[in-house]
């Protein structure tokens, strides 16, 4: 596959039963800006609450829709209430050329325990599978989640949604004075189009 061709990202609208699922635009930066600023969102995470700055830069690389190199597709969303401007989450997916996609998502902390994560978690992985065309091209691929053992939250979301626990990293990560340990969630295409 070319590079050009592999580049093509013109990430989709998608929606849901509540959700309206836009591709990310530089413009979404200051709608998320202070709900990305919940500390409780990093408790997980690496990471701190980023800088508008840091915000932006991060948000422009993402637009672009694939890393530098041509050698992944970058795709990413913006998830609103219904018909409103009110934002209740993010979602990515880094799509490599070859080997198992990635995804991960974000639901700020006013809309936990509402399904909304697995609602929007639905959408995009049912998109991915059942019209992206890297997916259509290799149909054996299939789609990862790293999560922490101790987010009990998003390990039920994933397993809710069919993904089974394929990998243990012990020591993935420390941050926040402890050692993180994740577990690797995996689902096929194959298996996807059975259960949905």
């Amino acid at each position: 596959m070319s590079t050009e061709s592999h580049r093509a990202p013109t990430t989709t609208l998608l929606s849901s039963e509540r959700l309206r699922i836009e591709p990310l635009r530089i413009e979404h930066t200051e709608q998320v800006m202070s709900d990305l600023q919940d500390p409780a969102i990093y408790r997980y995470l690496p990471g701190d609450p980023p800088s508008p700055q840091a915000l932006h830069r991060r948000h422009a690389a993402w637009v672009v829709g694939h890393s530098p190199d041509g050698g992944e597709l970058w795709l990413n969303w913006v998830a609103f209430l219904g018909d409103t401007m009110l934002p209740i989450g993010t979602a990515q997916a880094t799509l490599p050329r070859q080997g198992p996609g990635m995804f991960a998502y974000t639901i700020f902390p006013p809309y936990w325990r509402q399904g909304y994560a697995k609602e929007m978690t639905r959408s995009v992985l049912d998109h991915l599978f059942k019209t992206h065309k890297l997916f259509k091209t290799h149909k054996s691929t299939e789609l990862r989640a790293e999560i922490d053992t101790r987010n009990i939250g998003s390990i039920r979301v994933v397993e809710s949604l069919g993904l089974a626990r394929v990998a243990l990293t012990r020591d993935a990560d420390f941050f926040k004075g402890t050692s993180s340990d994740e577990f690797t969630y995996a689902i096929s295409r194959d298996d996807w189009l059975a259960q949905n």
